[in-house]
């Protein structure tokens, strides 16, 4: 199977499918991203913006599976929810008018939950209907597959020629002990002053290193940058500390052998890793292809 992983960051997908296809390209316009992106897959990258791409690298990709997980903030309950009108849903018109001309067999995306229900999900839902697309759309939870990490979000997977095999929702898991995420040592960059951890104490999600039942919130761009909203922190016997971007990806789901760059520093990372996918949740939307039934859990 042939994947053209659209706004693809450092490689979510890539690494949700990993040896059981074939990524064809992985476009995004952030150029950190992309060596991130480079340094763990072989696959050809392209820094650009979807708007750039011409039409005939488009049909030359000839991709099975479309990926998109387009920027989240117009839709966002934390922006001003522009839909379509936001400036950076420019691209998305644009992937929509693609597959118009040019029907892949498979379409998948992955978005904040208020991209359910907004104009732009309304656009590509009549857009894949008059295709005669056949659609399976879920809200599905990294906690629901056993990862102590809440990032809800909105899947819709298409097929063009298929029917899609009906997918149970999860069962609800026991997350694994968030301790087997951790590092050490731990770098001085992470921890946080107790002057911070006061003023912002009741706003602050803080989980406990030694709880068993520990489940971190989602983490965002933001993280490392605003105190409150944008993830969790975690209470040590030595003090309150973030988390690392490698503890990140690891509750993300991206494999052991999975690298970030040890030269760069945390707050380069966490903006990176916060615009990332939860891999376990996107393997558990594709098996439902049947040319990717047989990818592990």
């Amino acid at each position: 199977m042939r994947i053209l992983e659209l706004y693809c960051g450092v490689g979510g997908c890539a690494a949700a499918v990993g040896r059981y296809a074939e990524v064809v390209c992985g476009v995004d316009i952030a150029r950190s991203a992309l060596h991130v992106y480079e340094q763990n897959f072989r696959h050809p990258v392209r820094a650009a913006t979807i708007e750039s791409l011409p039409f005939d690298q488009w049909r030359s990709w000839r991709a099975d599976l479309w990926w998109l997980s387009p920027p989240c903030q117009p839709y966002t309950v934390r922006g001003r929810r522009r839909d379509l009108d936001d400036p950076r849903a420019a691209s998305f018109h644009v992937v929509v008018e693609r597959l118009q001309q040019l029907s892949p067999p498979y379409v998948a995306v992955e978005n904040v939950p208020g991209f359910h229900g907004s104009r732009a999900h309304d656009l590509l839902a009549r857009v894949l209907d008059e295709a005669g697309y056949r659609v399976q759309e879920r809200l599905l939870c990294p906690t629901q597959l056993g990862l102590p990490n809440r990032r809800r979000r909105f899947y819709l997977l298409a097929s063009r020629d298929h029917a899609l095999p009906a997918v149970a929702a999860p069962q609800p898991a026991r997350s694994l002990p968030l301790q087997g995420f951790l590092r050490e040592p731990v770098p001085d960059e992470l921890w946080v002053a107790e002057d911070v951890i006061q003023h912002y104490r009741s706003a602050m999600h803080i989980v406990d290193a030694e709880d068993p039942s520990a489940e971190t919130h989602c983490f965002t761009s933001a993280y490392g940058r605003s105190v409150v909203r944008s993830g969790s922190y975690l209470r040590t016997r030595a003090g309150v500390r973030r988390f690392s971007p490698h503890e990140i990806v690891r509750l993300l789901g991206f494999p052991e052998q999975y690298q970030l760059p040890e030269d760069w520093p945390a707050r380069r990372l966490w903006p990176l890793v916060g615009n990332s996918l939860s891999v376990a949740a996107v393997r558990y939307v594709l098996r439902a292809i049947p040319e990717l039934a047989g990818m592990e859990a």
